[in-house]
């Protein structure tokens, strides 16, 4: 047997040996490019969570920084003294009466 018969011999096994590793190969990486879009596909639903999170924080502050320029622009009028008497420092005028819930104590 000349060297021609011998490589003519053993060249299918030799293609039958790269076409499985080359199977191999395009197997693992289907499944390492799987993993790593379910793990991608995670991280993207977790920022749009904290995205919409981090937009209702910013509309919450919005809406205080706008009842907080209100009060600023009516600072000198006598209803805005008059909030500021009954929230902050919790008076009433003559003539009113508190009721206490006793539920809520």
């Amino acid at each position: 047997m000349n060297k021609y018969e011998r490589y003519i011999k053993n060249r299918s096994k030799k293609n039958t040996r790269f076409l499985i590793m080359v199977f191999l190969v395009f197997i693992l990486t289907f499944f390492l490019t799987r993993a790593f879009n379910k793990n991608m596909n995670r991280q993207r639903l977790s920022l749009k969570e904290n995205i919409k999170e981090t937009n209702t924080k910013i509309s919450k502050v919005k809406k205080e920084i706008d009842t907080i320029k209100k009060d600023y622009e009516n600072r000198n009028t006598d209803d805005f003294k008059e909030k500021i008497a009954r929230e902050k420092l919790g008076m009433i005028k003559k003539d009113e009466y508190v009721y206490k819930d006793e539920n809520n104590k």
